[in-house]
């Protein structure tokens, strides 16, 4: 079966998104942390490795504005992502639509499928609760409810279609699960409830977790040399040639259980000679999340420079690969650090503005110090252990 996650989120127009905390906030900073708030649940997503990701995105007429917002975070995420306009109606309508459509589509592609429907006012998704949610649902359960602090719920696990569950229910109050509870009792369902949650609706809440979303610290890595064996002055050209170091995929993990980020910025012009295309990056780069999350935990955004004229990023060590990561993942340079194996990434790291860069010493000459530097791969967890 498919692990599925449902997303559903809105466009983050001022004053169409967190109304309540806008009366507080003000429009602006409102639709800010929405979009932080969906980050940090993105993020968490991909962590649960599902194997597929499902937006329901309203409104339907900004598909194009809602990919190009979200590309930065699911651009990195190894499994499918679908596309599902939201329907009309109440919200019982919008998931009963959207989740008919999750099943039809991966039904023809593959099976059956486990859904896992969420929203994006609860940041505290764990990998842990997706992972309870699939394997009772997959033990035969037949809806899972994630109980939110003030009567809703933050989640529900399906493993086929149950309309019966969205009618006639009291949305965004203190009786909406249990008028679910009720529905499902009703319908003759076994259900499974998940530990509880608190959303993300007032000024109270968003204080609790807007350390968790703002200024986040993040390690970006260089690739070649980095990340995998260096191909000399060449170029990795497909995934078979695409090698680990020893150490990274720790280094990576080790981020993770402290909330840091992990951000690939990698130069890779062989595209734009011609000795690859931009479909064999994407091979190579969807091998090496997949192998990375095997072993912990894989990079929240991959960008490249890929020296065609049409690329979006700059070439190092011009910093504009990080300062548009530090801006689409809320992230603070000044408690960030770089991690490279030429002069070019230290400069780069350097004109950023971040607090630190590391060099991983290899076969390029050294014309520029580094604030440390190490021989091998293996040793930056080390290192982080004295100085992150």
């Amino acid at each position: 079966m498919k692990r599925v996650i449902l997303v559903f989120l809105k466009f983050p127009e001022a004053g169409r998104v967190k109304t309540r905390l806008a009366s507080n906030l003000g429009n602006e900073k409102a639709a800010r942390a929405y979009e932080q708030m969906v980050c940090r649940v993105l993020e968490q997503a991909k962590l649960a490795r599902p194997d597929v990701i499902a937006v329901a995105y309203d409104p339907p007429l900004k598909e194009s504005e809602i990919r190009g917002w979200l590309h930065p975070w699911l651009s990195s995420f190894s499994g499918e992502t679908r596309w599902i306009p939201q329907s009309e109606g109440d919200l019982g309508c919008r998931i009963d639509g959207a989740v008919n459509t999750v099943f039809e589509r991966v039904n023809e592609s593959s099976g059956n499928a486990l859904v896992a429907v969420i929203g994006t006012d609860c940041v505290h998704l764990e990998s842990e609760i997706y992972h309870e949610a699939w394997d009772v649902l997959s033990s035969g359960q037949d809806v899972v409810f994630g109980p939110t602090e003030d009567g809703g719920y933050y989640l529900i696990g399906l493993n086929c279609p149950r309309p019966g569950l969205f009618r006639e229910i009291p949305w965004s109050t203190e009786k909406t699960l249990q008028a679910s509870l009720e529905a499902a009792g009703k319908e003759g369902l076994g259900t499974h409830l998940l530990p509880k949650r608190s959303d993300v609706d007032t000024i109270h809440e968003w204080r609790t977790v807007e350390s968790e979303v703002d200024r986040r610290r993040c390690v970006f890595f260089d690739r070649d040399g980095v990340v995998n064996q260096s191909p000399g002055a060449g170029y990795v050209l497909s995934p078979d040639d695409f090698f680990l170091n020893e150490g990274i995929a720790e280094a990576l993990a080790w981020l993770k259980a402290r909330n840091w980020l992990a951000i690939l910025v990698t130069s890779q012009k062989g595209v734009g000679k011609g000795l690859m295309t931009p479909s064999d990056l994407e091979a190579i780069h969807r091998k090496m999340q997949v192998e990375l999350a095997e072993r912990g935990a894989a990079f929240d955004g991959v960008y490249a420079y890929t020296g065609e004229a049409t690329c979006a990023h700059l070439p190092k060590p011009d910093p504009e690969m990080i300062l548009s990561a530090c801006e689409s993942f809320f992230i603070e340079p000044r408690q960030s650090w770089m991690i490279g194996d030429a002069d070019r990434d230290i400069e780069m790291g350097k004109a950023a503005g971040l607090v630190g860069t590391i060099r991983i010493v290899g076969d390029k000459p050294i014309g520029i110090r580094a604030d440390h530097t190490l021989t091998l791969t293996a040793e930056i967890c080390s290192l982080f252990d004295k100085v992150l």
